[in-house]
């Protein structure tokens, strides 16, 4: 009984977001700008830090749940543009701590990541310096193992 109600939950849920925005890069950005006001006001204990975070996390919220998705598409598009490198070398960096993590919890293998195409590579440690050759884009680097 109560798996039915929370199926039909499900079904209406899905239904009210397929016609909403949901969650871009720019409402990533706008999220993490208003959580990090909300940060300095609990150091800081000044409400207009607060004021400011909840205003962000408002317009976030506004944001995903809007039904003009050909404005909200246009408005992540200009930040993309602007800031589109910067995501992407955030993404980047990103991948590249998780891979010297994975390298140092696994005892067999150590991860490289080709900088042409973003592809993840794996070999065996304890070869020294090697050519890899990637397997995706072809491109060649040298790595210590």
């Amino acid at each position: 009984m109560l798996k039915k109600y929370i199926n039909m939950f499900r079904e209406d849920m899905r239904y009210v977001m397929s016609r909403r925005c949901g969650l871009d890069e720019l409402n990533n950005f706008i999220m993490l700008i208003g959580f990090i006001f909300v940060i300095i006001a609990l150091f800081t204990h000044k409400w207009i830090f607060v004021l400011f975070g909840a205003i962000f996390v408002t317009l976030c919220y506004m944001r995903v749940f809007s039904t003009n998705i050909d404005k909200r598409k246009t408005e992540n598009d200009v930040y993309m543009r602007y800031m589109g490198n910067v995501v992407r070398s955030a993404d980047y960096i990103k991948l590249i701590v998780k891979m010297k993590i994975r390298s140092i919890s696994d005892k067999e293998y150590v991860y490289f990541v080709c900088s042409s195409c973003k592809q993840v590579i794996r070999l065996p440690k304890g070869k020294n310096k090697v050519s890899v050759r990637c397997p995706k884009c072809g491109a060649t680097f040298i790595k210590k193992t």
